[in-house]
């Protein structure tokens, strides 16, 4: 999207001139067109060209990284969206049905590949959580975490038992781009 918008820049770029030339020249040449006739050519073209170009430049910034996980427990989904961050700290812990505990964090900058993905799941306590499972999705120069246009399972659908009496917590992530 970033090359399309770029080389529709520049085309957007290289028209305005050229008309606006062939303009001067007939200004030059015929001295029929005036002043106001030109402006009023050029002005509503040239406008045209970089609202379209600011345009698509702008869809694509709005567009960012998306981590969607669907937890279950006792029969029921919980949809937990997490965006892109740059603190693994400050990623809410999402409470699943008061007996467990489920945190996704995704680390990265924006416009740039997501350095790592961290799924955490707990067993709540009295006192404390207990950690019962961690998945870490780590980029590599060889393996960057490659988000598809539409939401693509990043994860398997997985089963979590915990507790005296063996507890059964579901979850599966999806990865995918956040059309805002």
């Amino acid at each position: 999207m970033r090359t399309f918008t770029s080389i529709f820049s520049v085309f957007s770029i290289t028209l305005a001139t050229l008309f606006t030339t062939q303009q001067l020249s007939n200004l030059k040449m015929n001295k029929k067109l005036n002043a106001n006739k030109f402006v009023s050519l050029i002005l509503p073209i040239s406008c045209l060209l970089t609202g379209l170009t600011i345009s698509t430049s702008q869809a694509h910034a709005t567009n960012a990284p998306l981590l969607r996980c669907e937890v279950t427990y006792a029969g029921t989904t919980q949809q937990i969206d997490t965006q892109l961050s740059n603190d693994p700290y400050t990623a809410q812990i999402h409470d699943i049905g008061g007996r467990f505990s489920f945190k996704a964090v995704m680390i990265g900058e924006p416009n740039k590949p997501i350095h790592y993905i961290k799924l955490y799941a707990y067993l709540q306590g009295r006192d404390f959580d207990i950690p019962i499972h961690q998945a870490t999705y780590q980029a590599t120069r060889q393996a960057p975490i490659r988000v598809a246009k539409t939401m693509r399972a990043l994860t398997p659908f997985n089963h979590l038992y915990a507790g005296e009496v063996e507890r059964e917590m579901q979850y599966q992530c999806y990865l995918g781009w956040d059309k805002k």
